[in-house]
This record gives C-alpha cells, sequence and structure tokens, in this order.
C-alpha cells in the first residue's frame, strides 16, 4: 500500500490555506453519520458545495497522493477507485479512463476544491442534505454482494440507476451474475450512458403532458400515496410539487428518482412503503400534473406535519398549510 505523503510534498495548492473567508463560511457537515467540523470552510459556487480536497480526504480516510512532476493529485478508497486531478482544469482520470466534468477544479487560499458530490460519488460514497439543518450528509456505500435471484435489472432498480451504469461502473457486460460476487453500486455523474442537465440550471421549463416520462411518473404518484394519500388533492398536487421543486434546485439531485431515493429525504423511499404502494387515481393526476409544470407550493423544498413535529414552525418559512401538512423552505 502506498503511504499518504505530507502535505509539504503535495504542493502549494494542497497546503492549509491562508485563513480568508470562502463564500458559504461554513465548515459543517455530516461524514459517517457524524457531524464534522472542516478547518477549512466549503464553499458555495453557481450552485455547487465545493470542499477542500486534502481534509475531506483525509477525513474520509482516503489516501492521497500528490506526483510533483505531472502536477497530479490522486485519491484511493479501500475498494480499489483511483481518482486523478489537475487544479484549473475539466477534466478527471477514473480507473483508468479520462472524463470530461461539469465543473472544474478550483483552488483557493492554497487548497484545492472540488464538488463534494463528484468527488464522493467516484469513491463510492453517498450524498444526502439534511434540509432543517442545511447539512450535506456523506456517507461510504459497501458493495454489494450478488444473492440468489439477483439480477442487474433489480439491483440498479434497488440503488436508483440502470442496467448499464452498473455495467460502467463494473467493468462487465451481461454475462450471468454470480452468487457472492460484488458490485459497485454508487455511480457518479460522469459514468451516466446519458448526460443529465448541468447542477447549475437552477429551473427547467414545464413538461407538455404528454412529454411527461411513465417511470417518473408512476414513482412520483406512489411517494404521493404513501406520503399524502389520505390528503385533499391540493395536498396530493402540493407534496409532488416539492419533489419538482427540488428536481429544479441545485442543491438537490436533478431527477425525479435521484430527489426520492436521496439519503435521508423521504422514509417510504428506504421502508419498503414505496415500493408496495399502488397510487389512486388522484395521486396519478397529482403527481401528472407537478411534471407537467403545475406548481401550489413555489418555492418549497420539503414539508412535514407540525403536530409531530411543531419545533420545526420556529425554523423554517413557511409557504403553505395544506390539509395535515406545512410546505416549507
Amino acid at each position: 500500500m502506498l503511504t499518504r505523503v505530507a502535505a509539504t510534498t503535495l504542493g502549494l495548492f494542497l497546503m492549509a490555506g491562508t485563513g480568508a473567508a470562502l463564500a458559504s463560511g461554513d465548515h459543517t457537515l455530516y461524514m459517517e453519520g457524524k457531524k464534522v467540523e472542516m478547518s477549512e470552510n466549503l464553499w458555495m459556487v453557481d450552485g455547487w458545495t465545493y470542499v477542500p480536497v486534502r481534509e475531506f480526504a483525509d477525513k474520509m480516510g482516503w489516501q492521497l497522493t500528490y506526483d510533483e512532476g505531472t502536477a497530479e493529485v490522486t485519491i484511493r478508497n479501500a475498494i480499489g477507485d483511483t481518482f486523478s486531478f489537475k487544479t484549473g482544469t475539466s477534466e478527471i482520470h477514473f480507473n483508468g479512463s479520462t472524463y470530461k466534468i461539469s465543473a472544474e477544479v478550483k483552488v483557493k487560499d492554497g487548497n484545492a476544491y472540488l464538488p463534494v458530490r463528484l468527488l464522493a460519488e467516484a469513491m463510492h460514497t453517498n450524498v444526502g442534505w439534511r434540509e432543517e439543518e442545511k447539512l450535506a450528509v456523506v456517507e461510504t456505500e459497501q458493495e454489494y454482494i450478488v444473492a440468489s435471484g439477483d439480477t442487474l435489472s433489480s439491483i440498479a432498480e434497488a440503488h436508483q440507476t440502470t442496467v448499464k451504469a452498473l455495467q460502467i461502473r463494473n467493468g462487465i457486460s451481461d454475462e450471468p451474475l454470480q452468487i457472492g460476487q460484488q458490485l459497485k453500486v454508487v455511480v457518479p455523474g460522469f459514468l451516466q450512458p446519458s448526460p443529465t442537465p448541468s447542477p447549475k440550471v437552477a429551473a427547467a421549463k414545464p413538461a407538455a403532458a404528454a412529454d411527461v416520462n411513465q417511470a417518473d411518473l408512476n414513482l412520483l404518484a406512489k411517494l404521493v400515496q404513501v406520503e399524502a394519500g389520505y390528503e385533499p388533492y391540493e395536498g396530493k398536487l402540493a407534496v409532488a410539487s416539492v419533489v419538482m421543486n427540488r428536481v429544479h434546485d441545485c442543491s438537490y439531485p436533478n431527477t425525479v428518482k435521484g430527489v426520492i431515493y436521496e439519503p435521508y429525504q423521504f422514509p417510504p423511499a428506504k421502508n419498503g412503503l414505496l415500493a408496495k404502494a399502488t397510487a389512486s387515481k388522484e395521486c396519478m393526476k397529482a403527481a401528472k400534473a407537478a411534471l407537467s409544470g403545475v406548481n401550489n407550493v413555489p418555492g418549497a423544498v420539503y414539508f412535514f406535519n407540525p403536530k409531530v413535529d411543531p419545533v420545526k414552525l420556529n425554523k423554517v418559512k413557511v409557504v403553505a398549510k395544506i390539509g395535515n401538512h406545512v410546505f416549507a423552505k
């Protein structure tokens, strides 16, 4: 195993900063279930949350080295992933291949910075968001162990990705899976076969009803069913609108599936209720309306029952109260 070299060997751009304040002024995020204070600030740039690479890698337990000859930084994790880059570029090297990314490797106060989601997902780590605290949540994902009856399709569905993306991530083809085989299931965005919109895009044009994606419609309607099945239609529409507001907000994933299955956000997505749900006609109607651009709670990115959690009312900006739910931002 290579030894992590000292910061002084890594060159100026990986040294400790000079102390100048960054844009966000915030040092805090959740890492592996614990709230962690970074010595360097996080940095918000055009909707991206950047983290200081050296310190972030150290706290996550990843190995970081610097090649003085090529000025290239390389990060490795315990399951064999290798991620390399140079500052000031939009090109990275990942597991032997080169990719263009939508962001740029930046330098601030002598520190190299990368978007937290891009860096984390490349190292097989999930990124979530705790809206109430406005903090990112970073947690390592274990490799998936193939069990009897598993298929690439079922594994991809369970981990909110695609068969093609899993194949690219693991360097495999269509041959049958083997029981006990280990698969990497966190797929960084730059590996996705179909490009996704840049997180810099803060909004999207409403889709025409005929253009609504059926898979998104079915999934969104099921979420509305489990979260607001007994609410009035306006409450159902509001829940669907929250999901779409997140899709259009650069702090969240930019797909319906990504938003719904993002860690720590919608409990039914993880506890099995969503998978078992059957959406009513009214839930389907609300989901279709939201996907077509109808929105009755503009700006709201979460909702809650104030009778269950009254303290939240003092921490949020309320957009609307519909039925048993408060919708807020």
